[in-house]
């Protein structure tokens, strides 16, 4: 038997990929904990202490004072990837209950059989709320279970929960703002990825350090957790998202159900220049998508290679930075080459999420039924999969090379030298990954539409971890080469890892192959 409720029919939307982010906080934060303490711990990492005063380590990981606990080195190493996971994963839930119910017709039942609309918006954004708070206390007892202190373990912990609750609260508007669901997650998307830049800028200048004051990632980093403790930083946090769910409510309550500030229209002049094969199709419906992309890697590659001078000048006038990089095998970072070879490796994590992300519109459109009437009607089911995998691809590619282009131009404004080949050469590395990523996503599709974004998206976090985290702690051999990210290279500082393009190539295509072959023989709904 199905819910009765509005609160059970949001949890039911929303209860897979909570238990799934809860599991991957677990595993992130006791892996870490793990890792400094296999690494000799506070003693050990007083050299990297060097690493805390770089203007281009702040931004990329954040403005920390000290690593002398295992709390702060998990901030530290994985702040990045558990605060950027926690928002995206809020925003979008938020959407998925509030737009994408109205765009299924969840709602429609709902209001007109069980409880009037604001009842229903009232306890759907009730559960949203609790899954916040479920992340923050999931991270606050792991951290407390791993030995860190209580105090800290509850900044943080409290901290995380309002910076959920803000990514919901942007997600609520960006509801009432915009119609389909696919145009209010891109619009909240945006403006996580906007106030992250704004950190990033923050940390690393002190001209721009007052934009800390203007997004959430800056309030959670002021609260002090494991550094100095400004618990009064707590209060936008977790005040302000309440504030704009009490602003949003009585205008969701009152308008009609699948009404927006603006929407795609029902009525306009034809357009069928795109729509007359799914080829043609899947770039036209998912142009938007690769578009938002595009304008966010390339600010972010803009704001990353105009951090490479003041990284290198650094590293070049401290002799104890120096050394303490070739203790760790990274003597490439020394260069600007290296260090654009350091960030390919992130965006490597980006562009898997981006090929997931698109190749699961078609399970997502399966499950919802708008397949049906192409399906139905004589489209191919191999094409359909196989043309948004090759968008999947082309955007891939798109992406890097717009990056490419941020960063370049970012090195030349900060001053040093890198050439445009060079940085295409790091942003054609981060690709090495994403045909295999590209396969076992199609797979996923084909097999499980239902779970195939969030199952593959915890994969993704814990295959990144995996290669971060896997050597310092010993793992066995067969573990750590099972991540894809344990075969990237800092090109353009070393030479690509041809051999393993090739296979990661050939792997994805025969996935590829084989997806859609099985989507063309699978039910419909999956």
């Amino acid at each position: 038997m199905g819910p009765r409720t509005a609160r059970g029919v949001t949890w039911r939307q929303v209860r897979l990929s909570t238990i799934v982010m809860a599991a991957l906080l677990v595993v992130i934060v006791t892996v870490s904990v793990a890792t400094y303490n296999a690494s000799g711990g506070a003693l050990a990492l007083t050299s990297v202490s060097v690493l805390l005063r770089n203007p281009a380590f702040r931004a990329l990981y954040g403005d920390f004072t000290r690593l002398d606990t295992a709390g702060a080195y998990v901030l530290w190493k994985v702040g990045i990837v558990v605060t950027l996971a926690v928002a995206i994963w809020a925003a979008l839930a938020a959407t998925r209950v509030t737009r994408g119910a109205e765009d299924t017709g969840t709602w429609d039942l709902l209001v007109i059989e069980r409880a009037p609309r604001a009842t229903v918006y009232r306890q759907s954004v009730g559960v949203l709320a609790l899954t916040g708070l479920a992340a923050g206390a999931v991270v606050f007892a792991t951290l407390v279970a791993n030995g860190q202190r209580v105090t800290d373990s509850a900044l943080y912990g409290a901290g995380l929960t309002g910076l959920a609750w803000c990514a919901q609260a942007t997600g609520l508007v960006a509801s009432e703002l915009l119609a389909p669901r696919r145009s209010a997650s891109q619009l909240a998307l945006g403006a996580i990825g906007v106030a992250y830049l704004a950190r990033m800028v923050a940390d690393a200048s002190t001209h721009g350090s007052w934009l800390a004051v203007l997004t959430p990632f800056g309030w959670l980093e002021r609260v002090g957790a494991f550094q100095r403790h400004h618990a009064l930083w707590l209060v936008p946090l977790l005040v302000l998202p309440v504030v704009a769910v009490a602003v949003v409510a009585p205008v969701a309550g009152r308008r009609d159900v699948g009404a927006a500030w603006w929407h795609r229209t029902d009525r306009g002049r034809l357009r069928p220049g795109l729509l007359t094969s799914p080829w043609r199709f899947a770039w036209r419906e998912l142009a938007s998508t690769i578009v938002v992309w595009l304008v966010v890697t390339s600010v972010v590659g803009m704001v990353i290679g105009y951090l490479a001078d003041a990284l290198v000048s650094f590293t070049r006038s401290d002799p104890s930075f120096q050394a303490l990089l070739e203790r760790w095998h990274a003597g490439e970072l020394v260069s600007v080459r290296g260090y654009v070879g350091e960030i390919s490796t992130f965006l490597a994590l980006g562009l898997g999420f981006f090929v997931v992300s698109v190749v699961a519109t078609v399970g997502a459109d399966a499950v919802s039924g708008r397949l049906e009437i192409p399906l139905g009607n004589g489209a191919g089911r191999r094409a359909w999969l196989g043309a948004t995998c090759v968008v999947a691809a082309g955007g891939a590619v798109l992406v890097a090379v717009v990056t490419a282009l941020g960063i370049w131009i970012g090195v030349g404004s900060s001053g040093a030298a890198l050439s445009f080949g060079l940085a295409l050469a790091a942003t054609a590395n981060a690709l090495t990954t994403a045909p295999l990523v590209l396969g076992v996503a199609a797979l996923a599709v084909a097999a499980a539409p239902r779970v195939a974004q969030v199952a593959l998206g915890g994969l993704l976090a814990l295959s990144y971890l995996d290669a971060a985290l896997g050597p310092a702690l010993h793992w066995p051999t067969a573990v750590v080469d099972a991540s894809l990210y344990h075969y990237a290279r800092l090109v353009p500082a070393v030479a690509a890892n041809w051999a393993t393009v090739a296979w990661f190539a050939a792997l994805g295509v025969l996935a590829v192959a084989i997806a859609t072959e099985w989507f063309a023989r699978a039910d419909l709904a999956g």
